[in-house]
């Protein structure tokens, strides 16, 4: 089994898991979705962001590899938040 949530730095991130059929009806891959959301908010206020490796059609052959892409995404958007709020205070100091 796996996780599809995790705290970071004070938000709840969450893949959001769909499953691709294959021409022939055969399954051909997973993608997903980040949900970020501060952890004390509820889902409806949480934000979905593509993951690029999937807005670009990409897919990968295990639910494990893209829950962990989607979640390593949402580090990324994260820290993007942290890094403008500290140059916000900076520029505004």
């Amino acid at each position: 089994m796996h996780i599809n949530n995790e705290v970071y730095k004070g938000y709840r991130l969450t893949a959001k898991l769909q499953r691709h059929a294959g021409a022939g009806g055969d399954d051909s891959g997973f993608t997903a979705h980040v949900l970020v959301m501060p952890v004390d908010a509820s889902y409806k206020d949480a934000t979905v962001h593509d993951v690029p490796r999937f807005a670009s059609g990409g897919s990968v052959f295990t639910p494990n590899q893209a829950v962990e892409a989607a979640i390593l995404h949402g580090h990324e958007i994260v820290d993007g938040f942290r890094e403008a709020q500290l140059a916000e205070k900076i520029l505004s100091a």
